[in-house]
């Protein structure tokens, strides 16, 4: 007999990334990651699966394996965490397929992630560098002298690059890239003799373009192919003979424009997609994702041919594009495409069918094949709350995807206490693929509610862009979209909760300060104040400008009125505040803030503030804080939603 999704089930889910292909093009190798309740960590192993299907093993069990490649002769080299390792070096290891235990290979003095190999045993790599800082009497400090000082997930980063490295299996390096460039990615051509760099060059202000150089491995000076001044390079590659670049000036929709491919060439820059009107990414929301790394407004090239994912509507697929524009679907079923890789013709692809959790597929002209099932026995053993969609009218030309899911085991006639889940971005999307949290919920009893207002992805540049415009259109489609919600028969519209998390909890704590409909809400890593968002966020110096169409010095006014903050005394919902105290995105005095205002204004709050955890907290933070969290908001809609546990009056 089936049973409800458990909140522990999280632990058990399998979650996969990094496929790619061995050199022999008949096994693709692949990161498979679990968490563990116990270690409080999530396990990491390499695992084989045959191109044909044919078998599948489990390579590592250290459960401490990161990133790896394949060596020219048919071995993976990877980094991982056993072992000791002296300050914040990388551990590097070896590994033949064939049998046999890995082997150390050689110990990097800096931290290190992205290798490829190189023909002639050397290999390149993505790492950690630092100026040396006078600090004579070895205080403990941080000395700051840019911005941005932090990053979301690696803390306060002061005067640290990335750079790229040119290695020996000895250990020994070569920065390649400029000391004063902070390297986003890199593609190595075809033939291994040189390699495109790209990343923001700077001092003091992080630039909002990139740079893109392109260097030989042989020792030949640098050649910079776009100065970083008015277009910025998001991912780089050749194709027939040509450099080609994903990019934008943004200016016509500022930061979160779509991305177009440019070819390059000594008379200039041509787009070839300028009807291309998609996010150049998978923005499917999930919270079963983890150590994706699947390149970011990027492509791959094989053949005559560059591999892209695409978001449009509520589905991310995978793309292919020529050098004369023309654009063609090469996935066909999948609901999204969260990694990928591509090799002769193929693509090994880690993906989501509809509430099937990720497995690894091989794609190709004739269809996908699934490779792997390491997540079946969710939808033998459990019963799940299936995504039902609607179109939502707004009264424009540009309606809203909505879907609701029942709550299990309702019965005929009853109506349901009922949660709207406000997603991130705000330029990502809900689809129809499996959520946790989601699903924990519907089993718990409650009826779940989730649209894609505008603003989000998927819909083009008209419908995402809402610089400006935060609280108007996007509150109006939430609003319409609940007006419907509340005729289903199962939705009881006296005992409504509302929930989100980033822009979603922006969106939450703008709704609280904007009706009362709502009985409860919990607000997670949101934004109450664009005026010190401005200044503390890791990308508030140059995001909150663009998202508000103004600053705290030209029209201060105007980023207030735009502040869940100012409307604080309007708030009568009980509100928790969830937050973590290395959240370097929406930084915790966010929550400091508005968590202050509801308590002066006479609102029932409360805030978690989760210790070693960041903005990444809901999707990829630590197994005990991560449960946790989830427990919490639903006790808080247990309690004002539900009547269980009130205190007495």
């Amino acid at each position: 007999m089936k049973r409800p999704v458990a909140l522990d089930d999280l632990m058990k889910y399998r979650y996969l990334s990094a496929p790619a292909f061995s050199p022999d093009g008949r096994s693709i190798a692949f990161l498979v990651h679990q968490g563990n309740l116990e270690e409080n960590a999530y396990r990491t192993d390499i695992w084989l699966a045959a191109q044909d299907g044919g078998s599948l093993r489990q390579l590592t069990a250290s459960g401490k394996e990161k990133a790896f490649c394949w060596l020219p002769d048919g071995r993976i080299l990877f980094s991982s965490g056993r072992g000791e390792t002296k300050g914040s070096g990388t551990n590097l290891y070896v590994l033949d397929i064939s049998g046999g235990e890995s082997l150390p290979y050689c110990t990097l003095p800096r931290s290190a992630s992205a290798f490829t190999a190189l023909a002639d045993g050397r290999f390149l790599a993505l790492g950690v560098h630092e100026p040396p800082v006078d600090n004579p009497y070895e205080a403990d400090m941080y000395l700051f002298d840019q911005i941005p000082f932090s990053t979301n997930g690696k803390g306060f980063t002061a005067q640290k690059r990335t750079g790229l490295f040119l290695c020996t299996p000895e250990g020994d390096e070569q920065l390649l890239s400029p000391e004063d460039m902070d390297v986003s990615n890199y593609t190595l051509s075809d033939d291994g003799a040189s390699v495109l760099v790209w990343g923001p060059v700077f001092r003091d202000v992080k630039r909002r373009f990139n740079t893109l150089l392109e260097m030989g491995l042989d020792g030949a000076p640098a050649q910079t192919i776009l100065p970083g001044k008015d277009f910025t390079c998001r991912w780089a590659g050749w194709l027939g003979g040509e450099v080609l670049v994903t990019g934008t000036d943004m200016k016509r929709k500022g930061v979160c424009e779509d991305m177009k491919f440019h070819i390059l060439r000594d008379t200039g820059r041509r787009c070839i997609t300028p009807d291309f009107d998609r996010g150049l990414r998978n923005t499917v929301m999930s919270d079963c994702r983890f150590g994706n790394a699947s390149p970011d407004m990027g492509f791959r090239t094989d053949g005559e041919r560059a591999f892209f994912v695409a978001t449009d509507g509520f589905r991310s697929s995978l793309y292919t594009v020529t050098t004369d524009g023309r654009i063609e679907r090469f996935t066909r079923t999948l609901s999204t495409v969260d990694d990928w890789t591509v090799g002769q013709g193929r693509a090994a692809v880690v993906g989501m069918q509809g509430l099937q959790l990720q497995e690894l597929y091989l794609v190709d002209e004739e269809g996908e094949r699934r490779l792997t099932h390491f997540n079946d026995w969710l939808s033998e053993e459990c019963l799940l709350a299936r995504p039902e969609h609607v179109v939502v009218q707004n009264g424009t030309d540009l309606p809203v995807d909505g879907w609701f899911m029942r709550p299990i085991g309702l019965q005929e006639g009853e109506r349901a206490p009922t949660i709207l889940n406000v997603h991130g971005g705000p330029k990502f999307a809900y689809g129809n693929v499996f959520f946790h949290e989601m699903q924990y919920w519907a089993a718990q009893g409650y009826a779940v509610l989730f649209c894609n207002p505008r603003g989000s992805d998927g819909r083009g540049s008209v419908f995402d862009d809402v610089r400006g415009k935060y609280g108007t259109v996007d509150y109006d489609d939430l609003m319409a979209f609940v007006d419907l919600a509340v005729s289903l028969p199962f939705v009881d519209k006296d005992r409504m909760g509302v929930t989100g998390g980033s822009y979603g909890g922006f969106m939450t704590n703008w709704i609280v300060g904007h009706t009362d409909r709502f009985k409860a809400a919990v607000s997670q890593r949101g934004i109450a104040n664009w005026g010190s968002m401005s200044c503390i966020s890791d990308i508030g110096y140059t995001f909150v400008p663009d998202q508000n169409g103004t600053d705290i010095w030209t029209d201060p006014e105007e980023v207030w009125r735009q502040s869940p903050l100012r409307y604080a005394p309007k708030v009568t919902t009980p509100t928790l505040l969830i937050h973590s105290d290395e959240d370097h995105r929406c930084e915790v005095s966010q929550a400091y803030q508005f968590f202050t205002a509801l308590k002066l204004h006479g609102v029932e709050t409360a805030l978690c503030v989760f210790k070693g955890e960041n903005h990444e907290l809901s999707r990829t933070g630590r197994p005990r804080p991560r449960l946790t969290r989830l427990r919490k908001i639903t006790d808080w809609f247990d309690r004002f939603l539900k009547g269980e546990d009130l205190p007495e009056k």
